[in-house]
């Protein structure tokens, strides 16, 4: 006969809306024959409970619904019994919902009650192990108006004092079928047996609460969970489905029936179904196996101690092919991959199910029956409810796939809410109500798990949120560290629990405890971390480890990690703390029991060591002939070990030893003297003379190591380590010893020093012992001796002396050359000029003038021509409003308009007068011919392109005139810098993108600068962040960048698609009647403000003046009080209001005409393109910029612009002051926690198409990053300074990139990893969980409106003092006429206005450097080095306001703001001095007229003679928002190129220099006389050549990762090679990097070709 419930078999959802669960749910409450659990109940003759004797008869299925159907509970409401009675008559009778405990021990009459009573009360199933006070503590939270029990534990649990409570005692029938009982009252400590039939009782509905549950407590307090009969039936039978449960199934449940896994898994599940379950009295697993052959067991579901227990207890030989197991479940607690393969491998090939469920809802997920371990860590697809990941922090907010967030359920079999007590009850009593808090509005439960779906809905768990380990910001999840412990630790370990210990600077470090394996030694940290090297990350590896006989658990065999630590007593920990004292141990008998609480302590105690059992295993060794011990400082340091030994290595003695000693009581260092026979002992008493010893000990390590090897050693302890030396074998670890990374930049500039041979920072990581190391060396040195006529990186050639310097400071040591018409052979002769200091009066003088004159003068141009134009439209204007505001707006333009004609004419006038054409050479700095090429450049810079810049051809033109020589069809994209233009050539159809430097200008060392020429072919293409030196000469058709110099190989010529050139516009007629006239009506909009202003200034007010002649009537309008005032507001406006309108307005604009999508270009219609062009001219990277300087830079105020332009932004971004570069916002993905360096360029569209760039949560995107189209960078993955995502590539999660340069691989898929990505920023200013005052938002914003009104008032001054001046001069010298309408009156007046320009202005000038120095050492103070993260430290904090406070250097003085016509003189010196900067003699800083990054000026010492071009000389180091400050020094006669950068904690010592585009890592040291270039930096010499082969492609297929041979795209728009994606598409009709559906006819062949 058929199972009741059969007709629910194969009912799957209808729709994604709808659940299993929801399905069952629907189907059982539209079907009639299904109202009560007697209904569920199959009546035929299988059998249906077994008891663990074989020999019992079992309890068949008919004879168990027919108990159930006459099952009465006997209930007495006589007197005899007063303290049972209520005082409410109704509560003296049972029948629905009424309370009952169970408490009885697991077996087939726990079973058979459990179904009967829930059949028509609430069944409170309680453990049997339980006290008298647990007892009392259930009953009366439970409201219990019945126990029900054995006679036996009625007894022991002093039943007589529950109050209220009726007692039934149960006896179980002797023979006859298994599980069926007889029952009675309990009546002053005996069984009373009555003959009258208790009465019998409805049966539960649907509705009604057949079962009431406690949860396990793992997380806190316990909580009461009760389940409507329809919700258990639910429950089940989404269990039955998903595990394609039959009536031929054989279940065996050695898990105990008060808690939910059990109840419904192991017990209703093969009931409903009509299968069987063998209840056993407990867990036995030797008797696991005689009941699986005997009984025919098919499946069976325990939690994973119990899969280790049985494994363990496997017979030797056992013949599995005599069992039946098809099916293997998990409970309770997550199932180590590690642990399935074994179940797997043992059950010959049983279906192991990861399942996952809890109190709150049974069942939530479990795999198809088909799995077959294919993807490790998981806990199956949704099986009953519906599953979401959401927010951690909102719940409302659902996650998207792979994103790792707080798993959630919604609908049936989810429990209806937590059963509290409040008041309000009949009489004043308690009153019992579900709890619904515990929602979300959505009616989303939060499990307490955090977890992510992957892209088939598998669900991965990380573990509870309460669990999760906290280390230093990054999370860790325990999981993951027991997985790798377990199978790292294979033969040591039997298993294994992480859980969190509180460590002094990380929050959090790790904790494991360790169950050895039986009859093997102790394993210990040091040998568990050898192990774990290519299991786990080190971030990851274990601080402490616990040993114990068992992981503690609670009464359901859940491994508690919960505050473990605390219970244990383990004191807050520290990197000082040594090895031994960070091994603890639990004795047996200490462990408490399941049923102890969470807060009870768990006696534990550090281990010791007994060095006479270390002597003895020691001397045990086969080969040692004596042994002498020593332990150094601490009592807790391990002991140093010296044998005598004779055919064996220290390998061997270790290995020997480890078989018999635990792991931590192995020395820490084993030296063996070879060939002794005793070790050498003082004269009197025979002890071991150790001084002796070390000598011989040092000899025989020294033999077996090379001379290289020695090299190594010395460096790491002599210089680095502050360690013995001689006491290190060739198999010492560099990390192990205690290096870091910062020091490893230091071993390898030593060993740079001493051996002329350059090891990478990621080769060092990878081969960290010393005999490693000496292997990179010797594998260089060989390539080297490989190379005829080319050698690596050896040292410089030397120039001839210069005036009269030794060959050593030669200015000549400079150049590396990639064609570029220059050779180290041939030195060019240096100019010969009289050489003077920067403090010389000369030099001081003429440096002095752009800053006093230059400047002022421009500006006092501009208000001349105002002056002028509006008294020659005076006369006309008396009229109406409208002329006077049509009349000064027209004075403005024309104004501004010969201004921009005027200046850079003058300036290039200027250039060919006083230095007419560059002369190609070598020249000291502050020499005439340097002083005339400074000037010019300040006055090329001050005067600006001006109408040059309006449109290319003009540019070009501007160029031209200069000197340049450009060819036809050149393109010259905006924001690319050029200078010394007659020294430039470029050629017909060459492009040069924005960010891109081609000057032939460069600093030199020992205070010289150098000027060449530079050509660059026909059709070459320079990419952003390229530098170009001078003497380059690019190839024609060559490729150069994004992220290159001229001293690299050329890119591949696919690179030239990145080149913004490249990139199509809207015709030109779109262009002119759609974009120019919305791009108008954006800017008069936002111009408003200002406009409103200019009302006030001219309403109501006559311009002309009676007695007084047109100009002097338009001095007195303007040096009006009124007047006056609204000038300073309409700078403000502008200043203040414009920025934040044409934001706004541009977003209006963008959503207006939609979101452009990814498409290839050939697709691109002129709407896309048109789209593109308004929104990258009105939401441009200067005019976000502009707006963010108001809004916030790093805040959450620019994640809202971003996403109002379409893009997918996380929580808690950091975002860069300088902007990010991104084309189309809409194809830009960032997760949660992303820190952003600054200078980023996200690249969403090229020549190929559009893509998506997508970046994980908590990635590290650092400063010049260039990220191109279809890049995915994986969760917590360092994108290091001036790295590249290259298109269509993804970036493995964890993975740290520096330039080209992996360090770190990562992981595929961090499978683990918790979703607590945040970072000490996202913690201090949005979680507020920082240790000082956070300025909250609102401040932030009112801080920059501030500053931001004061900038611009302020620099209104001085128009504002030249009006007042003019008019003074009126009143008081009438008698000069100065106004008088004559010839000359224009001169005059320029005259009048630039002297008050000038004085008010240097004025201004010299008060905003006091004020940035001031604010400087009250704000910030004077900085130190060490940690400063944002959530320990306000550094962070005050650094930002002061550089908000610094803003007034930046407003005014044009273009680079005050600070820039001081650059390359001693007045910016003298600056960088007063902010603690320690600066020598002749410094030239920001030689080239731009201002580089200096930000932490207090923590950089610069020699003599240092040159600094616009390069970055950071004293910080962000990592992941981790913030830290460490000193820099660069020594005498240094130089840093354009471009390059120094990393905090790095250093050059003398007469060293960094090329363009060069980066010297933290901790690393440029060599004294050496040349660097590269990313990370290289040493350079003479004779390097240039090597012309084929670079890797900015186009990968992501199948081969190699350049995709005869290119193919999707329909999805995916790169592939043909015949890979053809071989992916023969078995699967999906894209391999989307998923999309995918067919053979959706494939195009492309054939990418750039003309330029």
């Amino acid at each position: 006969m058929a199972s009741p419930l059969s007709f629910l078999r194969g009912l799957q959802p209808s729709s994604p809306d709808h659940s299993l669960g929801d399905t069952l749910a629907a189907a059982l409450t539209s079907q009639n024959n299904i109202a009560t659990l007697l209904d569920c109940l199959p009546d035929s003759p299988r059998p249906a409970l077994y008891d663990s004797d074989p020999a019992r008869a079992p309890l068949d299925h008919a004879s168990l619904r027919s108990f159930v159907q006459h099952f009465a509970l006997p209930f007495s409401s006589s007197s005899s019994s007063p303290s049972r009675l209520d005082a409410n008559p109704k509560r003296n009778r049972l029948g629905p919902n009424t309370r009952v405990l169970l408490l009885l021990p697991t077996g087939p009459l726990n079973a058979l009650a459990l179904l009967a009573i829930s059949a028509y009360h609430t069944c409170a199933p309680v453990n049997a192990a339980c006290t008298p006070a647990e007892l009392r503590e259930d009953a009366v939270r439970l409201g219990a108006r019945v126990l029900v029990t054995t006679l036996e534990d009625a007894r022991r649990l002093e039943v007589e004092r529950l109050e209220g409570v009726e007692v039934v005692v149960v006896k179980g029938r002797e023979g006859g079928m298994a599980g069926l009982f007889d029952m009675c009252l309990y009546e002053d400590g005996e069984a009373k047996t009555s003959d009258a039939s208790p009465p019998t009782t409805q049966l539960h509905s649907l509705t009604d609460q057949s079962l009431i549950l406690h949860t396990s407590g793992t997380s806190g307090k316990k909580k009461v969970v009760p389940y409507s009969l329809l919700s258990l039936i639910v429950g089940t039978c989404a269990v039955v489905e998903s595990w394609d449960l039959r009536e031929e199934d054989v279940n065996l449940n050695m898990m105990p029936l008060f808690h939910v896994g059990g109840i419904v898994r192991n017990l209703l599940a093969p009931v409903f179904s009509g299968g069987s379950a063998i209840m056993c009295a407990g867990f036995d697993a030797m008797a696991f196996w005689q009941l699986a052959r005997e009984l025919g067991v098919t499946w069976y579901y325990a939690a994973p101690t119990i899969h280790h227990a049985i494994l363990s207890a496997q017979p030797t030989p056992c013949a599995t092919e005599d069992l039946r197991i098809r099916m293997i479940a998990n409970a309770a607690g997550g199932l180590l991959p590690s642990l399935a393969v074994s179940l797997r491998e043992t059950f010959r090939g049983a279906v192991v199910l990861p399942s996952y469920g809890m109190t709150e809802c049974m069942p939530i997920a479990s795999p198809p029956i088909t799995y077959a371990l294919e993807r490790p860590g998981c806990s199956g697809i949704a099986c009953g409810p519906h599953l979401s990941i959401r927010s951690p922090g909102d719940i409302e907010v659902e996650l998207g796939v792979g994103r790792t967030g707080a798993i959630c359920v919604r609908g049936w079999p989810v429990f209806e809410g937590y059963e509290v007590e409040v008041e309000g009850g009949a009489g004043g009593e308690k009153e019992r109500r579900l709890e619904r808090g515990c929602f979300s509005k959505e009616g989303w439960f939060d499990s307490g798990d955090v977890g992510h779906l992957d892209e088939d809905g598998y669900l991965f768990i990380t573990g509870r949120s309460k669990e999760i380990i906290n280390k230093g910001g990054e999370v860790v999840s325990p999981f993951e560290v027991e997985e790798a412990v377990v199978s790292a630790g294979r033969g040591w370990v039997e298993t294994a629990l992480a859980f969190g210990i509180e460590h002094d600077v990380l929050q959090e470090t790790i904790g494991v405890v360790v169950v050895p394996v039986s009859g093997r030694p102790r394993i210990g940290l040091a040998q568990l971390l050898d192990l774990l090297g290519d299991h786990l990350h080190p971030s990851k590896w274990p601080f402490a480890l616990v040993y114990m006989d068992d992981v503690p658990k609670n009464a359901a065999g859940k491994p508690l990690r919960i505050k473990l630590a605390t219970r244990l007593g383990i004191p807050q920990l520290s990197d000082s703390v040594p090895p031994l004292a960070r091994h603890y141990e639990v004795l047996p008998g200490d462990l408490p029991s399941k049923e102890a609480p969470l807060s009870q302590p768990i006696p534990c105690r550090r281990v010791g060591i007994d060095l006479g059992e270390i002597e003895r295993a020691l001397r045990n060794v086969y080969g040692v002939s004596d042994v002498a011990l020593r332990v150094k400082g601490d009592a807790d340091d391990l002991p140093e070990a010296f044998v005598a030994a004779h055919e064996v290595d220290a390998s061997d003695v270790g290995k020997a030893i480890e078989r018999v000693l635990p792991g931590y009581a192995v020395p820490r260092s084993i030296h063996v003297l070879p060939n002794m026979h005793m070790l050498p002992r003082l004269p009197s008493g025979g002890l071991p003379d150790f001084a002796a010893i070390e000598n011989v000990a040092a000899l025989a390590h020294a033999a077996a190591m090379s001379e290289h090897a020695l090299l190594v050693r010395d460096i790491m302890g002599n210089l680095l380590l502050n360690a013995d030396a001689k006491s290190m074998r060739p198999d010492s670890d560099f990390f192990l010893l205690g290096g870091n990374s910062l020091l490893l930049g230091k071993l390898a500039y030593q060993i740079r020093r001493r051996t002329g041979v350059a090891v990478g920072v990621a080769s060092l990581f990878a081969n960290s012992t010393i005999g490693g190391i000496a292997g990179l060396i010797e594998r260089e040195e060989d390539l080297k001796r490989g190379s005829t006529g080319v050698l690596g990186e050896g040292n410089l050639k030397e120039g001839p002396p210069l005036d009269g310097t030794t060959p050593g400071n030669s200015a000549m040591q400079s150049e590396v050359s990639l064609n570029l018409g220059y050779d180290y052979d041939e030195d060019v002769a240096a100019s010969q000029d009289k050489t003077r200091g920067q403090t010389h009066p000369v030099s001081m003088i003429v440096q002095a003038l752009p800053m006093v004159f230059f400047y002022p003068l421009k500006t006092a141009l501009t208000w001349t021509a105002l002056l002028l134009v509006l008294s020659a439209l005076s006369s006309y204007i008396d009229g109406s409003f409208w002329e006077r505001i049509s009349a000064l707006l027209c004075a403005i333009v024309v104004a501004r308009l010969a201004t921009r004609i005027i200046a850079p004419v003058t300036a290039i006038v200027f250039k060919w007068v006083v230095i007419g054409k560059y002369r190609p050479g070598t020249y000291r700095m502050w020499s005439n011919y340097h002083l005339r090429w400074w000037i010019v450049n300040q006055s090329l810079r001050i005067a600006g392109r001006g109408v040059f810049a309006v449109h290319p051809a003009l540019e070009k033109l501007y160029f031209r005139l200069l000197g340049a020589r450009i060819g036809r069809n050149v393109r010259i994209e905006k924001g690319a810098r050029l200078g010394e233009y007659d020294l430039l050539t470029l050629r017909d159809g060459c492009r040069v993108d924005g960010g891109a430097l081609v000057r032939g200008f460069a600093v030199e060392r020992e205070g010289y600068f150098r000027l060449d020429h530079i050509v660059v072919g026909e059709r070459a293409v320079v990419n952003t962040y390229t530098q170009l030196a001078p003497g380059a000469v690019v190839p024609d058709g060559s490729v150069y960048g994004p992220h290159a110099s001229s001293r690299a190989s050329p890119s591949s010529r696919s690179y030239a698609a990145f080149n913004r050139t490249l990139l199509d516009e809207p015709n030109f007629w779109l262009k002119l009647f759609v974009a120019w006239p919305v791009m108008f009506v954006v800017y008069f909009v936002s111009y408003l403000p200002w406009f409103a202003a200019l009302y006030l200034m001219v309403d109501q007010v006559s311009i002309t003046v009676a007695q007084l002649n047109t100009l002097e009537s338009v001095v007195y309008w303007f040096s009006s009080p009124q007047r006056v005032a609204f000038h300073a507001l309409s700078r403000v406006l502008r200043a203040v209001a414009t920025p934040v309108l044409q934001l706004i307005l541009g977003i209006l604009v963008k959503r207006l005409f939609g979101f452009n999508t990814e498409c290839a270009t050939v697709d691109m219609s002129q709407l896309v393109l048109l789209r593109r062009y308004i929104n990258g001219t009105l939401l441009s990277k200067h005019a976000l910029k502009q707006a963010f300087s108001i809004l916030g830079t790093h805040y959450e105020a620019v994640s809202v612009v971003y996403r109002c332009m379409g893009a997918k932004i996380g929580k808690r971004v950091y975002w860069p002051g300088s902007g990010i570069y991104c084309l189309d916002p809409e194809l830009l993905e960032i997760g949660n926690d992303v820190v952003f360096g600054s200078r980023s360029e996200v690249f969403t569209t090229d020549r190929i198409g559009s893509a998506r760039v997508t970046v994980a949560d908590g990635a590290m995107i650092a400063d010049r990053v260039v990220l191109l189209p279809g890049c995915k960078i994986g969760r917590r993955t360092v994108m290091g300074s001036g790295a590249i995502g290259m298109r269509d590539s993804e970036y493995r999660n964890g993975s740290t990139w520096l330039g080209a340069d992996c360090l770190d691989e990562g992981t595929l898929a961090e499978k683990f990893d918790d979703p607590d990505t945040t970072t000490p920023f996202g913690r201090a200013f949005y979680k507020r969980e920082a240790d000082y005052f956070v300025f909250p938002y609102p401040m932030i914003l009112l801080i920059n409106l501030i500053v931001a009104t004061l900038s611009a008032g302020y620099w209104s001054i001085s128009a504002v003092a030249a009006a007042q001046i003019l008019r003074q001069w009126h009143l008081h010298a009438r008698q000069l006429h100065i106004y008088h309408p004559v010839w000359y009156r224009p001169a005059v007046l320029y005259g009048l206005i630039a002297i008050s320009f000038i004085i008010v202005l240097n004025l201004q000038a010299i008060i905003v450097l006091l004020w940035a120095i001031a604010t400087k050492w009250i704000v910030i103070g004077r900085r130190r080095e060490g940690k400063c993260a944002w959530d320990r430290s306000s550094y962070c904090q005050r650094w930002q306001l002061h550089l908000t406070l610094s803003r007034f250097l930046y407003k005014g003085y044009g273009n680079g703001g005050v600070l820039a016509p001081l650059t390359g003189t001693v007045y910016i010196v003298w600056y960088f001095r007063a902010l603690g900067a320690k600066i020598g003699k002749n410094c030239s800083i920001y030689a080239g007229g731009r201002a580089g990054l200096m930000t932490e000026p207090d923590l950089v010492h610069l020699g003599d003679n240092v040159n600094l071009d616009e390069c970055s000389v950071v004293a910080h180091i962000n990592s992941r928002g981790n913030f830290a400050l460490n000193s820099l020094k660069i020594g005498n006669g240094c130089a840093l190129r354009s471009g390059s950068r120094l990393l905090s904690g790095a250093s050059m010592e003398d007469s060293s220099m960094l090329c363009e585009h060069t980066l010297l890592t933290s901790g690393d040291v440029a060599d004294s006389d050496t040349v660097y270039s590269g990313w990370p930096a290289k040493p350079v010499d003479g004779n390097w050549e240039p090597k012309y082969k084929d670079e890797p492609s900015g186009f990968i297929c992501p199948m081969c990762r190699a350049f995709p041979k005869d290119m193919t795209s999707t329909n999805c728009g995916h790169i592939f090679c043909k015949s890979c994606v053809s071989d992916v598409l023969s078995t699967h009709n999906q894209c391999p990097v989307c998923m999309a559906r995918l067919h053979s006819r959706d494939l195009t062949r492309i054939y990418p070709s750039f003309a330029l």
